[in-house]
């Protein structure tokens, strides 16, 4: 019944873009979507993570990055990161985590742009995130303000999956992207950088399926 609910809620926001008439938002409702029944091997994912000015419910955006990838394997080459353009004063706290400051926000590029790209590397794949729930939010909050319509999104989160996969760990960290790649024997990154813990979540999937069946099928992940 949820995965039905679930497939159901993503048809209608699809057929919301379609009426749209926008052509970006057209091409997105049109693309190949797999099916919840589609095994995790036959999936296309795209790895995702935004860089916040704070943790409101209006944090601007300051850096997005994202690649592409599928159960065989990540393609670097399609690795894109973007500072997005703020003239905002920014959150001292904040800046002092993602180490982008107000003259290297002021010199980024327009959300606008951003988001267009975003949305078009999107069509037809699953967003894969550390903690998905924060990329879904802003991706649907930006995507109604520049298009009037909040973009369906596709979503595994490997934070929830790994909590499925190790429960009970004790404490507080242990479930942090750094710390759970670390059990996979994945090397450690940079943090705060959208490309760099976008990567880091895409390798970390990877990781994660090599523990579960080859057959593990879309929704199963979706659902969690």
């Amino acid at each position: 019944m949820r995965e039905a609910l679930r497939s159901w809620r993503f048809a209608r926001g699809l057929k919301a873009c379609a009426a749209k008439g926008d052509p970006l938002l057209a091409h997105y409702a049109q693309a190949d979507w797999p099916g919840a029944d589609t095994p995790i091997g036959d999936a296309s994912l795209l790895a995702l993570d935004f860089e916040l000015d704070g943790l409101a419910g209006n944090a601007h955006v300051l850096q997005a990055g994202w690649l592409t990838f599928d159960a065989r394997g990540i393609d670097l080459g399609t690795a894109r990161s973007f500072d997005v353009k703020s003239v905002r004063r920014l959150d001292d706290d904040a800046v002092a985590v993602h180490g982008i400051g107000e003259q290297r926000a002021r010199a980024g590029d327009s959300l606008g742009n951003v988001v267009g790209e975003l949305v078009g590397a999107l069509a037809g794949r699953v967003m894969v995130a550390h903690g998905a729930s924060i990329e879904r939010e802003v991706i649907v909050r930006v995507t109604r303000v520049h298009f009037g319509i909040a973009l369906p999104v596709r979503s595994i989160c490997t934070l929830a999956l790994e909590r499925r996969l190790n429960p009970n760990l004790a404490g507080s960290g242990a479930y942090r992207l750094a710390a759970t790649r670390a059990r996979y024997g994945l090397p450690a990154y940079s943090q705060h950088d959208a490309l760099s813990d976008a990567l880091a979540a895409g390798e970390l999937l990877l990781a994660q399926l090599s523990r579960m069946p080859t057959d593990t099928r879309l929704g199963r992940l979706e659902a969690l």
